[in-house]
């Protein structure tokens, strides 16, 4: 289904710059991108894991942007035979660094001034209010009299959740007005970017009036502002008493044709408005009664095993065509089959009480069933 050239090292000759290896969860990242023939240039802390992987490392602090962009450009200068092609990151901590690369070096991807109101979540409620997307009430909470302010002029329940966060981390729920203050001190203790590296970027928390509907996550390939392929799969509930956490997804989407289409519509009109042409967008929204809401724009690809489930279920490595993107490979539009190659579904094991896992044991037979994929611990 894809459009890549038919050989075994379709993109030898080519470069690709990745910002930040990210855990060693990312390691089939890397892995895929030596496989097709990609030479990798890859800006980290330090030498690590993904050594075998890298042929050549830029050392810098990432969350150092003036750093950071400083050892690039010194590595452009010093590496004259290096012809960097494309810059890419599939770390959430790192896509304003990206997106700086991206401006400052004339690359194909999402400019900083873009950028930098997507990735702060409060500032990308207020843009879509601003332009005519749906959005629900939001205010940002810094002092006592903004919590008065939501009392009075806010429908409950609530959402607290910080402007920079990532993986719903310190995402809580807020049932009752009583509860408000309380519920803004308890964060604001406990948040911390040790605990969550994406809050580098500060710790600012607003509230929202809860959207009530089916969530969803929207993965789309687009290029010269063109949709070349989307998928859509539906989350299962993640309400964790008053947190949020993954519980699981589940590809294709079961929503009605005519939810899906509005939802892909909107993801459209959503990144023509913010100016979006050219990227791998991993879209979150909600499916609600009155239609689609967005709730997040991530400027990456998706975490976790939606790179995996995508692949399984539909054939499209977006590991491969986001790739292309960036390096300005052009994509024709890859059109989905009415039945994917396989159904699948996605489940995260929560832990019902915070500790430390000493042991963990799983039954080698596990790994025999036809019906399982992969695991991730």
């Amino acid at each position: 289904m894809s459009n890549k050239p038919a050989n075994d090292l379709p993109y030898k000759g080519k470069t690709i710059c990745v910002v930040n290896t990210g855990s060693q969860k990312k390691k089939f990242v890397l892995q895929r991108l030596k496989k097709i023939g990609f030479t990798t240039v890859v800006i980290n802390s330090e030498k690590n894991w993904a050594d075998p992987y890298v042929d050549h490392w830029i050392i810098a602090n990432t969350a150092n942007h003036t750093e950071s962009i400083t050892a690039f450009r010194n590595f452009v200068k010093s590496h004259p035979s290096v012809h960097i092609d494309g810059v890419m990151t599939v770390w959430e901590d790192d896509v304003l660094l990206t997106s700086k690369i991206v401006e400052q070096f004339g690359f194909i991807g999402i400019p900083y001034s873009i950028a930098k109101g997507i990735r702060n979540k409060f500032a990308f409620r207020e843009f879509c209010n601003n332009v005519g997307l749906p959005t629900p009430k939001h205010y940002l909470i810094k002092t006592d009299r903004d919590i008065a302010h939501v009392l009075k002029n806010f429908k409950f329940p609530l959402v607290v959740k910080p402007a920079f966060g990532a993986s719903s981390a310190y995402v809580t729920k807020v049932d009752q007005p009583k509860d408000l203050a309380d519920t803004v001190d308890y964060i604001r203790e406990l948040i911390s970017s040790d605990t969550e590296s994406a809050l580098n970027e500060g710790f600012e928390l607003f509230v929202e009036e809860y959207i009530d509907g089916d969530e969803v996550d929207v993965d789309i390939l687009l290029q010269n502002g063109k949709i070349k392929f989307y998928s859509i799969a539906d989350n299962y509930d993640k309400t964790f008493g008053r947190f949020f956490l993954d519980r699981g997804q589940a590809i294709p989407s079961s929503l009605p044709s005519e939810s899906q289409k509005a939802l892909i519509d909107m993801a459209e009109e959503t990144l023509e408005k913010l100016g979006i042409t050219d990227a791998c967008i991993h879209y979150e929204a909600k499916s609600t009664k009155n239609g689609p809401v967005p709730l997040e724009v991530n400027m990456r690809l998706g975490g976790d095993y939606i790179y995996s489930y995508i692949k399984s279920a539909w054939g499209i490595d977006f590991v491969e065509e986001g790739a292309r993107i960036a390096i300005g490979d052009y994509l024709t539009k890859i059109e989905k089959p009415e039945e994917p190659r396989r159904y699948v579904v996605g489940w995260d094991l929560q832990p019902q009480e915070s500790g430390i896992l000493v042991e963990l044991d799983i039954d080698p037979l596990l790994h025999e069933q036809k019906y399982l994929e992969e695991i991730y611990l």
